[in-house]
């Protein structure tokens, strides 16, 4: 949990592809207020350009909900939509334009998962440390 409820920063977007550039401006500004270091900034908005990209091609025109915290020395990026299918790691080979989400989420943070919401659809997480 965050050491402060008050920590806890949150973004409403709705399912467009032009939102993931707010998703990643969120990012970037509150990685930057928690105190990151540049690289974890940059870890952390790859990141939350994934998960809020495919939050958007799986609930088109949907509201999706970015929350970001601190915890100890790691920061927390959960992204909920209202689909309730859970991502899946696609076989990827050098022609593939989709499937790469996942994997570069796994490659960039320090932990990472999904859980289904009690009220439906799903939280895809991830976990930046604060310096890389």
């Amino acid at each position: 949990m965050p050491t402060e409820p008050d920590d806890i920063r949150t973004l409403t977007i709705t399912g467009e592809p032009r939102e993931a550039k707010r998703a990643r401006a969120f990012a970037r500004a509150c990685l930057d207020e928690f105190g990151c270091s540049a690289g974890s900034i940059d870890d952390g908005e790859l990141i939350i350009s994934e998960l809020a990209t495919n939050a958007i091609a799986a609930a088109p025109g949907k509201q999706i909900d970015i929350s970001i915290f601190p915890i100890k020395d790691l920061v927390a990026i959960y992204v909920y939509d209202p689909a309730d299918g859970l991502p899946r790691r696609q076989p990827l080979t050098l022609a593939s334009e989709k499937g790469r989400g996942l994997a570069i989420v796994r490659c960039y943070s320090h932990r990472h998962g999904t859980f289904r919401s009690a009220s439906g659809g799903k939280v895809v997480w991830a976990m930046v440390r604060r310096f890389s």
